[in-house]
């Protein structure tokens, strides 16, 4: 069984690699959103009641709502004040404690809520219906310095900023002590952050993991492949040199002037399609078919029949199968010479009408054509036997017996 080599692979695996990465970027989802957001700038003051200095901070440590205007706000901070404590402001009725600098009664101030407790939403509605200028989020104590993005939809033109728990308990302790502590909100820098969902990284996950494994079965494939190749054409190489040995085994001829049996003007060689020429070497096959040797050997190596009688060769020649498995044929008898000179006695020409007794009056040089003709006849069914039958023709054409 003849194998052909597989073709490289290569460009077929950078196609479904570019086919699964072009799905990954069109399917629902699988495209980045980008993500803007814009960092606070958060300034406090205050006076220290016990050095009676004004202290003064500012730092860029907070972070606008996605729903808040990105604009700035100033005002005294207050906290929530409730008897059992909710520093959350979470409740409809929440009321806020303003130490008011001054004893002013209708500044601006901006509400302090812890995270927790309720949505965004609810603490910032809550903080505006106590005509809050701004409200001003602190995170969980488990996040330390970092800020969260908030989503509070609905809550009008108020601005909202969230900052760390660390500076927000600063500033709650400030205003629990009574100190009046004002805050102003300016807009920090813009930031955009390209992020992929949830669903696209699944379905990239699952297209590479699919690629991987398309990938391990052709390579698997691939090299299977290649192994029965090679041993093909190991095989191959093998079988085409017996095959070559029997071929050379066929008789070889060699085309004479005035050659009896092949008329050189009218017959061909059904290979070439060219008639036989003087001094042309030919191939004689068991079934008495001739062709030109260099026009019949390559096509005996790829076919084994003759092309005209279809004919096996290889077993005519007494192998069956494959060349390499010979089966043990019964070498020929060699004929007696009473044998011999019967058959030779037909080669002979007769004569017309002559006395019986007599000799036909045939010179030697007459009747070695006639054994040459035996001989040709006889050469494709036994070549054991041609060697014979031309050693008796040549003693008997030198002895007359």
């Amino acid at each position: 069984m003849a194998w052909r080599r597989p073709a490289a692979g290569v460009g077929a695996r950078g196609a479904l690699a570019l086919a699964l990465l072009a799905l990954a970027l069109c399917a629902p989802g699988a495209r980045g959103r980008a993500l803007e957001w814009f960092s606070a700038v958060v300034s406090i003051e205050y006076v220290d009641p016990q050095t009676n200095l004004t202290v003064w901070s500012v730092s860029e440590s907070g972070r606008f709502g996605d729903s808040s205007p990105k604009e700035g706000a100033q005002g005294v901070v207050g906290v929530p004040w409730a008897p059992g404590g909710d520093p959350e402001g979470c409740a409809p009725d929440t009321r806020f404690f303003v130490p008011e600098p001054g004893g002013r009664g209708a500044a601006p101030w901006v509400a302090l809520v812890a995270r927790g407790g309720c949505t965004f939403k609810d603490k910032v509605l809550v903080a505006a219906r106590r005509n809050a200028s701004a409200v001003v989020l602190y995170n969980e104590e488990r996040y330390g310095n970092l800020t969260m993005p908030m989503s509070h939809a609905g809550t009008g033109n108020i601005v909202v900023i969230m900052i760390s728990y660390p500076k927000g308990r600063e500033i709650l302790e400030l205003v629990q002590k009574g100190i009046p502590v004002t805050m102003t909100i300016g807009v920090g820098t813009r930031h955009v952050q390209e992020f992929i969902s949830g669903q696209s990284v699944v379905f990239v996950a699952i297209a590479f993991i699919t690629m991987m494994i398309i990938s391990l079965a052709w390579l698997i494939f691939y090299y299977i492949q290649r192994f029965l190749y090679t041993g093909s054409q190991i095989g191959s190489q093998s079988h085409r040199k017996e095959t070559k040995k029997v071929i050379g085994q066929l008789l070889l001829h060699t085309v004479k002037h005035g050659e009896k049996g092949i008329d050189v003007d009218a017959e061909n060689c059904a290979v070439c399609i060219e008639n036989f020429k003087v001094k042309d070497i030919i191939r004689i096959l068991p079934c008495k078919h001739i062709f030109h040797r260099i026009c019949i050997d390559p096509w005996l190596l790829d076919h084994r029949t003759c092309p005209m009688c279809k004919l096996d060769v290889i077993k005519a020649l007494g192998y069956w199968g494959e060349p390499g498995d010979v089966q043990d044929m019964p070498a020929p008898e060699s004929p007696s010479g009473r044998d011999l000179a019967a058959n030779l006695s037909l080669t002979l020409p007769e004569d017309d009408g002559s006395d019986e007794s007599s000799p036909p009056s045939a010179s030697p040089a007459e009747s070695e054509p006639q054994c040459d003709a035996s001989f040709k006849g006889d050469a494709g069914e036994n070549t054991a036997l041609l060697v014979v039958v031309r050693a008796m023709c040549s003693h008997i054409m030198k002895t007359g017996i």
